[in-house]
């Protein structure tokens, strides 16, 4: 007799809520857009999961979802609780070609980032202008901001293990986390970092104002989004800017993967925004100057992962590298600018 997997057993019925509107726009029609879904991220949550798609924004939920007191249980192996390892090699280890690569790379972080990398090469800062995919990486990497005043402070939301918190103060931001994970907090607080636990309400009943708050692939666990924003608008000083970084539900992904997108991950995504969706629930808050980064480097990446999922793989089982070919020449093909797999943006507060 075969085991069973995780999604064959039932969540417990008295743990789960319904909904009866659209957790983004408050809509109350919708369409079924996919049923049966299943953890085969992580493998760790039982149930099958409906997601709907909201009529009038196109975001779409889980219906019916985990309630608030029962959704850690979905997070019993999750990435954020890992130490990352070493990558920064030291220059003597590197290769002749990989050695001139870390010169110039660095040189252009610390130049138009603000880092103090070494070693470095100041020709990085402008050869490197004449790469537009390193430049997007860079950009992404440091999530768009510019560079620090003097004393001016950060927060990331669900910072999980601290590696982009380590990133920001490299650049001169000082820095606070808050994450709702134990483990991962745990994690993050070993490597020195000041991270308090729970979410951006505890930081609002804080009081502490912020320059900049991130939220990096956050804001579809939580389960009253717009409010979560609300907080962070809240908590951010005059003119301060919010970073999100969310999946796309609209995205060229979701659309050839369906069920074994990458992005979906039930139950752990409770809502995963559209463009419209999130862009109109940030104005509605009071966001201003709303702007969407593309980011085309990643789909690969998802597309990968997403591959390996519908083959019944691990998304991080590195034993198949490549899809077919007609896979790979989609994640080259040019789509418009709302179908990345990622809505990533910027926006500032009046």
């Amino acid at each position: 007799m075969s085991k069973k997997e995780i999604w064959e057993y039932d969540w417990p019925r008295e743990s789960l809520e319904y909904i009866g509107f659209c957790p983004v726009c408050k809509g109350t029609e919708s369409t079924l857009l996919l049923d049966d879904l299943v953890d085969n991220a992580f493998h760790v949550a039982p149930g099958k999961w409906n997601l709907y798609q909201c009529r009038r924004c196109k975001s779409a939920y889980l219906n019916p979802r985990p309630d608030e007191k029962s959704i850690h249980r979905a997070y019993g192996v999750y990435y954020t609780h890992e130490v990352p390892t070493e990558s920064k090699f030291l220059a003597d280890e590197l290769s002749i070609i990989r050695k001139f690569r870390r010169l110039l790379s660095n040189g252009y972080y610390n130049y138009h980032h603000g880092t103090e990398r070494e070693p470095s090469i100041r020709l990085g800062a402008w050869l490197l202008l004449f790469f537009p995919g390193f430049r997007k990486r860079a950009d992404a990497l440091f999530r768009y901001l510019p560079k620090p005043k003097p004393g001016q402070k950060l927060l990331d939301v669900g910072c999980g293990n601290g590696d982009y918190l380590l990133v920001a103060s490299e650049v001169g931001w000082n820095v606070k986390g808050v994450e709702p994970d134990p483990k991962a907090l745990e994690v993050a607080r070993s490597r020195g970092l000041e991270v308090m636990q729970g979410s951006i309400e505890e930081v609002g009943q804080a009081g502490e104002l912020f320059d900049v708050i991130t939220m990096s692939h956050v804001i579809e666990h939580v389960h009253d989004p717009v409010n979560f924003a609300k907080l962070a608008y809240q908590c951010l000083k005059p003119g301060g800017i919010l970073y999100i970084d969310t999946p796309n539900i609209e995205s060229s992904g979701a659309r050839i993967f369906g069920k074994n997108w990458r992005g979906i991950e039930s139950p752990r995504h409770l809502v995963l925004f559209s463009e419209v969706g999130l862009r109109t629930a940030l104005k509605n808050i009071g966001f201003d100057n709303i702007t969407f980064f593309p980011r085309k480097e990643v789909r690969k990446n998802i597309m990968l992962k997403s591959y390996r999922m519908k083959q019944g793989l691990s998304p991080y089982n590195e034993s198949l590298k490549m899809m077919p070919l007609k896979d790979t020449i989609r994640c080259y093909m040019p789509i418009r600018h709302d179908r990345g797999e990622f809505l990533t943006l910027v926006a500032s507060k009046d």
